[in-house]
């Protein structure tokens, strides 16, 4: 007697389906050389970026002073008018910052001058002479300099020869 339900190994039944071998995809391995060449690249132009001296130097900031303006002329507002003038007027190796701007004890002051807050005149001297006032640097500290000021300019009645500013009449 012959069993139906048993089927034979040639039979269509029994025949095991092998999956068949894929090609490896070749777009995933273009893909990854690419981006190692990407990478190489920059990292060898850096590295001759770093060793050859394409970086560019820049003139270092050696004094900063924080900088109190006071009006010694009399002219109404003209210590507020001068801060920003002041500011982006000097060079380096100079950086300033007005952080305060009031009026003198006296407005009978004819010469504008710099008074150093700090024992070390340096930035003091290089200030003054970058605003083209000769002998014009005292020394005077302040007993609460809460502020940290580093100098102090009062603004005298030649203020506008000092800024290059034209005479208003």
């Amino acid at each position: 007697m012959v069993n139906k339900s048993s089927k034979s190994k040639g039979s269509s039944a029994y025949r095991i389906k092998r999956a068949k071998r894929k090609k490896p995809i070749r777009f995933l391995e273009i893909a990854i050389l690419f981006l190692f060449v990407v990478v190489a690249v920059y990292v060898i132009s850096f590295s001759f970026q770093l060793s050859r001296g394409y970086s560019q130097e820049r003139d270092a900031t050696e004094f900063y002073i924080n900088l109190q303006v006071l009006n010694g002329c009399g002219e109404k507002g003209i210590a507020n008018k001068l801060a920003n003038l002041i500011e982006v007027s000097v060079e380096k190796p100079l950086a300033v910052r007005v952080i305060d701007t009031d009026n003198f004890d006296n407005f009978g002051v004819e010469k504008t001058f710099v008074i150093s807050r700090k024992s070390d005149l340096k930035a003091a001297n290089i200030l003054a002479r970058q605003l083209n006032l000769e002998n014009a640097v005292t020394y005077r500290e302040i007993d609460d300099n809460y502020l940290d000021i580093g100098a102090t300019l009062i603004l005298g009645k030649d203020y506008r020869e000092v800024f290059e500013l034209p005479d208003r009449k």
